[in-house]
């Protein structure tokens, strides 16, 4: 007996099961093709999912360069704290997204 993940929930259910206790999909009429589609949706949903992550972090990013470049804040003011802190994370986090967009290409 081994665990497999439901194509239809991609929970942990055991490969003899006839349903899956999540969701209630019907595993034993699934054929090649279906497990092929589905494999092939999930995909492609995270790469969706990846992609619109580094929109918004590079939206952030320059959002808030753009604010501190046209409206520069007075030095040691709560604006220049939080553009500052904006462009930090803005960046980070668009870094860290393309690398997992690379490793997910990967694989």
């Amino acid at each position: 007996m081994a665990i497999i993940s439901c194509p239809y929930c991609q929970q942990k259910v055991s490969d003899k099961a006839a349903a899956c206790s999540k969701c209630g999909g019907n595993l034993a009429e699934v054929t090649p093709e279906q497990l092929e589609r589905f494999s092939r949706d999930s995909r492609l949903a995270q790469s969706q999912s990846l992609n619109n992550q580094a929109m918004i972090a590079l939206v952030i990013f320059l959002g808030s360069f753009c604010w501190y470049y046209y409206r520069v804040p007075e030095q040691d003011s709560l604006e220049l704290h939080a553009v500052n802190i904006a462009m930090v994370i803005g960046c980070v986090w668009y870094v860290v997204t393309k690398a997992r967009i690379v490793l997910f290409k990967r694989k």
